[in-house]
């Protein structure tokens, strides 16, 4: 797993620092019961009786030390390992298609955000479960030397009761998996509630709805389940708290009647068995955190298949590349399919054979439902064909299917643009640049955007229209020779949504770019060199407005 891959890559000197701490404390612990048991029976001790609080105190500050230094290191390490986690995260969704990124849901990418949480207690789990092991062990070596038949008894009884623990908390793990369920719902709805808030105030059944019987009973649920594993876990502890005073009353009162303990050897038992409490209660407390880490483990391995990120290793260095002029894209036999949930197909659109030309003016038409939007998707790279090639031509007809050229040759405004809270793309926002004031003059937009100089970007709220036409100018200052609409005059006025057919697309085209645009604005038709009109996943039919031949007129259906 790759998650664990990056733990042992970044874990061997922590292992070789486990072992040599869990040495330490070993021996420490050690000669801290022989040190006790000798005060208690008032023996000396076996190894320099004359010097025993020079010992003592060595041992301890010894300890201390690389106490010290193992924590210092582990600190280090586990902020190391969320970082590696959370890049890796964050490298996934950068790398990922968008068709997976549909289907795993945005509210996946903040649960293994949390998820890294668990996983960067690693370190600090596998240490403490180690050392109180080393200091059990000791413990039992010791109660063996004292007696072979007595620690037997002890370590079958603490055997069974831990045998019980953990079958209890079994039953929890299964609860808290719910429970994760139950998150991710919770944050999908969060998510309808925050961004379609004015929705959701202009419908009162809608309001109440999402709260009532989506949120509140979420969260009912999930308080549940939380009150659920909290008893749980609270009944499994007091259980594990209590069963210690079996095992001292068995000391005190089962076991001399059973075998021969003198004074010695029952205080020695006594004093071990409290030294042991600890240890075995930082044991315990760790099953739930294993049970959290395993879950954890278990949704990332999940977010790791769903997002390969199966992408070209130079695909970055390709997309930072200037665009090649190109002569023409083709769509050979082009099919794509979408699935329900029970995998049974829902729609088909294709075969598709088609070809659009440099600096064309293409307008797809068609109900919804139709393909348009598919359609969209496969000619900006979104979607990968499941059968047939899209390739794009340069001007020496050499073609080209790499994913890069899509992102190289394509700028796409979709039905809900989205502004960016930043400048991602780098331009230069300022009211110096002119080519980005004509622009904006041109979108008619100079009364209405506000700078933020020190961001380097324009304020985005905005209108829908005006949304919209701020797209518009951050995609031509992209200056990609294929520009794709998906109904971008939608939310226009009249006078505006004439403006962009009888005037931008006629420019645009002859700056020789090619223009795809969705529309059902027949009345401005006649600016497309083409209608292309689509039908339950079909081309149905092919209207011409050019005035004189093309050069390239290839339509297959």
């Amino acid at each position: 797993m790759e998650f664990l891959k990056i733990l042992l890559n970044r874990s061997k000197a922590f292992y070789a620092a486990l072992v040599l701490i869990s040495v330490i404390n070993g021996l420490l612990n050690i000669a801290l019961l022989m040190f006790i048991n000798s005060a208690i029976t008032k023996t000396p001790i076996p190894f320099f009786p004359e010097y025993d609080w020079l010992v003592f105190s060595s041992i301890v500050i010894v300890s201390f030390l690389a106490a010290k230094l193992f924590q210092t290191f582990l600190i280090k390490l586990s902020t190391k390992i969320t970082f590696d986690f959370e890049m890796m995260v964050l490298r996934k969704v950068k790398n990922a298609s968008f068709q997976d990124f549909e289907e795993l849901g945005k509210e996946k990418v903040f649960t293994a955000m949390g998820d890294i949480r668990a996983l960067g207690n690693l370190p600090e789990v596998i240490m403490n479960a180690i050392n109180s092991l080393i200091i059990i062990t000791c413990c039992f070596i010791y109660l063996f030397m004292t007696s072979v038949i007595g620690g037997g008894c002890v370590l079958f009884v603490m055997a069974m009761l831990l045998v019980i623990y953990i079958w209890r908390n079994t039953r929890i793990e299964r609860k808290l998996e719910h429970l994760r369920s139950l998150q991710n719902s919770y944050f999908r709805y969060l998510n309808d509630l925050l961004l379609g808030f004015k929705e959701l105030k202009m419908s009162l059944t809608r309001n109440h709805n999402i709260h009532t019987k989506f949120l509140e009973v979420n969260r009912s649920k999930a308080r549940n389940l939380r009150e659920q594993t909290s008893i749980s876990y609270l009944n499994n502890e007091l259980t594990g708290n209590y069963s210690w005073y079996i095992i001292i009353g068995a000391i005190l009162f089962a076991l001399p009647r059973v075998i021969d303990l003198d004074f010695a050897a029952t205080s020695a038992f006594l004093v071990t068995i409290l030294y042991m409490i600890g240890p075995i209660a930082v044991l315990i407390t760790l099953i739930p955190t294993n049970t959290r880490v395993k879950i954890a483990l278990g949704r990332l391995s999940k977010f790791n298949k769903t997002l390969s990120g199966n992408v070209a290793a130079n695909m970055e260095l390709e997309a930072h590349t200037e665009a090649a002029n190109f002569s023409k894209v083709t769509f050979e036999e082009v099919s794509y399919e979408y699935f329900d949930k029970k995998k049974e197909k829902a729609f088909e659109l294709g075969p598709l054979n088609l070809q659009v030309t440099s600096g064309e003016v293409l307008f797809i038409v068609g109900a919804n439902g139709s393909g348009k939007s598919t359609f969209v998707n496969l000619l900006t790279g979104l979607y990968k064909p499941k059968s047939g090639n899209i390739k794009f031509y340069n001007d020496k007809m050499e073609p080209d299917e790499s994913e890069a050229t899509f992102k190289k040759h394509v700028a796409t405004i979709f039905t809900h643009p989205y502004l960016f809270s930043e400048n991602y793309d780098g331009f230069e926002i300022t009211e110096e640049n002119k080519r980005l004031t004509d622009l904006i003059a041109k979108m008619k937009l100079t009364d209405v955007v506000r700078y933020d100089e020190e961001k380097n970007t324009i304020d985005n709220r905005l209108s829908k229209g005006q949304e919209k036409r701020l797209a518009m100018v951050y995609t031509l200052l992209e200056d990609k020779p294929i520009i794709v609409l998906d109904e971008w005059a939608a939310e226009q006025d009249p006078e505006f949504r004439a403006f962009f057919y009888s005037v931008l697309i006629p420019e645009l085209k002859q700056k020789g770019k090619t223009i795809i645009a969705i529309s059902h604005d027949d009345k401005y038709f006649s600016y497309a060199d083409r209608i292309i009109k689509f039908d339950y996943g079909k081309i149905e039919h092919v209207k011409e407005y050019l005035k004189q031949p093309r050069e390239v007129k290839p339509i297959q259906q």
